[in-house]
C-alpha cells in the first residue's frame, strides 16, 4: 500500500499544480521505466529544445537491430539515470539551457507521465467520489 499512497501523493502533486522534486521523478522512473522513457521522448517531440537533457545519447551508441513489431523493447537504465541526473544538474542551475525552465519540464514530465499511466476520457476525473463509494475512480485504477 505504501507504493500506491506515493505514487497518490505525486498525483496530488501534479493536480495541484505544486513543484515536483527530482526525487518525485526518480520515484516514477523506478515505478514504470517504460512510461518514463515514453514520457521522455513525448516531451522531446512536443519541445525539441529538451532532447539533450532527456534523450541523452549513450556512451556506445551502437546502431542497434530493430526489435520485432511485438516484442518490448528492454528500458534503457543508464539512459533514464542520465536524464534523472541532468534534471537534477538542471535544478542546481550547473547545467544551463537557454530557454527552459527546470520547473516547467518537470512539471510537464509529471503530468504527461500520469497520463499516459493513467488514460481516461474528459467525462471521468480520476478523483470521482460520486457514486456513493469509498473509493475514488484513482485509487481504483491504481
Amino acid at each position: 500500500m505504501g507504493k500506491d499512497t506515493r505514487l497518490v501523493n505525486i498525483y496530488i502533486k501534479i493536480h495541484n499544480k505544486r513543484t515536483l522534486t527530482v526525487e518525485d521523478l526518480k520515484y516514477l522512473s523506478k515505478y514504470d521505466p517504460e512510461c518514463f522513457e515514453k514520457t521522455c521522448k513525448n516531451i522531446v517531440y512536443k519541445m525539441p529544445e529538451t532532447e539533450e537533457i532527456l534523450q541523452p545519447k549513450a556512451e556506445e551508441e551502437k546502431p542497434a537491430p530493430k526489435p520485432p513489431i511485438f516484442e518490448k523493447i528492454p528500458t534503457d537504465k543508464q539512459r533514464i539515470e542520465a536524464v534523472l541526473s541532468n534534471l537534477k544538474q538542471m535544478e542546481l542551475k550547473e547545467l544551463p539551457v537557454d530557454g527552459l525552465k527546470t520547473e516547467e519540464v518537470k512539471e510537464l514530465l509529471g503530468s504527461l507521465y500520469m497520463e499516459l499511466l493513467f488514460p481516461h476520457n474528459d467525462r471521468e476525473r480520476f478523483f470521482s467520489m460520486e457514486d456513493h463509494e469509498e473509493l475514488s475512480v484513482f485509487n481504483k485504477k491504481v
